[in-house]
């Protein structure tokens, strides 16, 4: 005999009644221990039988035994509300965010400065959620929002994305940075020209910071010709650094400019030109709680400006 096909149409209430009874060998006992009365227990187990259509107990005034039936079903019914008992302390551990999971992409520039210390700081609250970081190009990150492949990201905020709920956390700048041989003031005014009269190292053409520096210069009627393009900033800063040209990066960059004593740095059209950082989710998708301490805690501990890190 098998109770499996007929599980779905029996109630929880009932499989615990029975359970009880079964174990304790007792009516009184099983309503004490369920907190029900005597008879709301005697009703649960004869509605049970009734939907089965099976004897499951034999009842004496001294004593209850399980039938052959009732002694098939009893290691059926435990499992259940064992599984279920499981199910219910997993979901209350991750509504209580004591575990759970956060898929996370940002750039591998901002992997690599920022988000260690503040994905380290949130692990000492919550030790039990697993952190997942995809250091993705920044012009990926997007696609992995809308796909559904992380739960958050930081990256550029996008425009006319019907599928991203962004908000706002940093307004960047950029920068141009020049091998220190050029011999430039520090007074020196970083403008399209010394793009121009310069080789110019181009970031890759879906990199966010590229298309900034394309759109304002088509804006102002500059046409620039890259003598290279690269996947990454560290790239760009190394060829600086052995004087192959210029190069426009994110601001945020600054500090590991700063490691390299032949690149110069300058603001590169800052009144004009600011890369939006902002907090990225699926517009129709409900993070998880884990997922939604990590927003809270990101937003909490992002700087609002560069020279904050």
């Amino acid at each position: 005999m098998s109770f499996h096909a007929s599980l779905g149409n029996l109630s929880l209430k009932q499989l615990r009644a029975f359970a009880c009874v079964a174990e304790s060998r007792s009516f009184t006992t099983a309503a004490a221990l369920l907190n029900l009365s005597q008879s709301a227990v005697s009703l649960l187990v004869r509605e049970l039988e009734s939907e089965l259509g099976l004897k499951l107990l034999d009842r004496t005034t001294r004593s209850v035994r399980m039938t052959e039936a009732g002694a098939e079903l009893h290691p059926v019914a435990t499992r259940v509300l064992q599984d279920l008992g499981a199910a219910v302390a997993g979901s209350r551990e991750l509504a209580d965010r004591r575990r759970g999971r956060v898929r996370f992409a940002c750039s591998p520039l901002q992997s690599a400065l920022l988000v260690p210390r503040i994905i380290g700081a949130f692990k000492e609250h919550h030790p039990h959620i697993t952190m997942v970081l995809r250091d993705t190009p920044g012009g990926e990150i997007v696609d992995l929002v809308a796909k559904g492949e992380v739960d958050l990201a930081v990256g550029v905020l996008p425009v006319d994305t019907a599928f991203i709920h962004a908000e706002l956390l940093q307004n960047d700048d950029l920068l141009l940075i020049y091998p220190r041989s050029y011999g430039w003031s520090p007074r020196h005014r970083a403008t399209w020209k010394d793009l121009t009269d310069h080789p110019f190292i181009a970031l890759g053409e879906h990199n966010s910071t590229r298309y900034l520096v394309d759109y304002h210069a088509a804006q102002v009627g500059v046409r620039l010709t890259p003598a290279c393009e690269v996947a990454f900033v560290w790239t760009a800063i190394g060829l600086v650094e052995a004087g192959q040209g210029v190069s426009v990066i994110p601001g945020h960059a600054r500090t590991i400019v700063q490691k390299f004593p032949e690149v110069g740095m300058l603001p590169f059209e800052s009144r004009k030109i600011r890369r939006p950082i902002a907090l990225l989710r699926h517009r129709h998708r409900t993070l998880s709680p884990a997922a939604a301490a990590f927003a809270a805690f990101l937003q909490e501990r992002f700087p609002r400006n560069h020279r904050e890190y």
